[in-house]
C-alpha cells in the first residue's frame, strides 16, 4: 500500500511539468475590437469585463473601438484579424442577428466567420406609455388601440428601423393582433422627448431611457422583457406573464475570435471569460439594465441562430429594406 502511494504520488508529480507547460503556453489575447463608439452599452460592457479579466485572470486587453454601420465595419474587422489568438471582439446581437436579414444584396451573414465564446451581458426593456393614455395594462394598450380610428391611431417610437424596439413592438403588435404606427427617429433621446411631449404613446426602448421617467410618473410601465420581474418595480408583470406566446428579442453582447482561431485558445479563453462574467468584479459594475449572459461556445453559437431565425420572420413578414 505504503509502495503503491509513493508511485502514485511520483505520477502526480511527473504530470506537473506538463500542465505547467501548458500553462505557460496559453497567452491571452491582447486586443478586444469593440464594434461601437465610446459610451455605447456594448462598449460600456467590454471596458467592465477588460478592467475585470485583468484583475482576475491577469489578461491584458487594449480597446479598440471600431465604430460604423451598425456594429458592422467593427465585425468584419475581426473577422479579417489574426486568427492566431491575438485579437477577440465583443459583437452585439444586432450585427448578428438583424443586419445580415436587412443588408442590400449581396448579403453577407458574419456569423459563419466567427468563433463564439462567451455571452457577457443581456439587455431588457419595460414597455412604457406616456402616463396620460388611459391603459394600465398591455391587454388594455391592445383593446385600445383596436378601438382608434383608422385616421387617428397608436404611434410608437423606435430609435430607428430594425432596431431592437422596433422589431420588438411589431411582434408584439402581431402577436396580440392590434395595430399601431411605427415612427422611427435617429436617437432614442429625440423619440422619448416626442414620448413625453404625448406626440408618440408608446415605446420599448432600453432600461436608461424609460425607467427615470417611469420612476417620476411621466411614463407608465406595462410589461417587463425580461425573464422575471424587476426588483425595482415588482408590480410590473413580465412579458412572458402579460403575453404568453410571444416571443420578443433581448440585446446581448458576447465575446467571438475569428473563425480559424485554434480550439484550444477558444477553450481557455471561455473558461476565463466565464469566470470573468460570474465574478463580483463584473457583476457589480455593469451597466444599469443589464444582466449577466454566460454561455459558453456552444450555447452562444444556438442562441444566435435561434434569435436569427425568429428575426428573420418577423422582417420577411414586415418587408423590412435597409435605410
Amino acid at each position: 500500500m505504503r509502495r503503491r502511494h509513493v508511485l502514485t504520488a511520483g505520477a502526480a508529480l511527473l504530470a506537473r511539468p506538463a500542465l505547467a507547460q501548458t500553462a505557460r503556453a496559453w497567452a491571452p489575447p491582447t486586443r478586444m475590437i469593440i464594434p461601437y463608439g465610446a459610451g455605447n452599452i456594448s462598449d460600456q460592457v467590454a471596458r467592465v469585463l477588460i478592467e475585470a479579466v485583468g484583475q482576475r485572470h491577469g489578461w491584458r486587453l487594449a480597446a479598440d473601438n471600431q465604430p460604423g454601420a451598425g456594429g458592422m465595419l467593427g465585425t468584419n474587422a475581426l473577422i479579417r484579424a489574426p486568427a492566431d489568438g491575438t485579437v477577440c471582439g465583443v459583437v452585439a446581437a444586432a450585427a448578428l442577428t438583424i443586419l445580415p436579414h436587412i443588408q442590400k444584396n449581396p448579403r453577407f451573414d458574419p456569423f459563419p466567420e466567427l468563433a463564439p465564446v462567451t455571452g457577457l451581458a443581456i439587455s431588457s426593456s419595460f414597455l412604457a406609455v406616456n402616463a396620460q393614455l388611459p391603459v394600465r395594462s398591455l391587454a388594455e394598450l391592445a383593446a385600445y388601440a383596436r378601438a382608434r380610428p383608422a385616421d387617428n391611431p397608436v404611434f410608437y417610437y423606435s430609435p430607428g428601423n430594425a432596431t431592437v424596439p422596433h422589431l420588438n413592438l411589431e411582434a408584439l403588435s402581431r402577436g396580440l393582433d392590434f395595430p399601431m404606427q411605427h415612427v422611427p427617429y435617429r436617437t432614442s433621446q429625440a423619440g422619448n422627448t416626442d414620448l413625453l411631449a404625448n406626440r408618440v404613446q408608446v415605446t420599448l426602448d432600453s432600461f436608461s431611457i424609460t425607467l427615470p421617467h417611469i420612476q417620476a410618473g411621466t411614463l407608465r410601465a406595462l410589461a417587463y422583457n425580461g425573464t422575471e420581474r424587476h426588483p425595482l418595480l415588482p408590480e410590473v408583470p413580465t412579458m412572458a406573464e402579460a403575453a404568453p406566446g410571444v416571443q420578443l428579442v433581448n440585446t446581448w453582447v458576447a465575446v467571438f475570435f475569428p473563425r480559424a482561431t485554434p480550439a484550444t485558445v477558444v477553450d481557455r479563453a471561455a473558461h476565463d471569460l466565464q469566470d470573468t462574467v460570474r465574478s463580483p468584479a463584473f457583476l457589480d459594475r455593469l451597466p444599469i439594465g443589464t444582466a449577466p449572459f454566460p454561455l459558453g461556445p456552444a450555447e452562444l453559437a444556438e442562441r444566435v441562430r435561434s434569435d436569427s431565425a425568429r428575426v428573420g420572420q418577423l422582417v420577411a413578414a414586415i418587408g423590412l429594406k435597409a435605410d
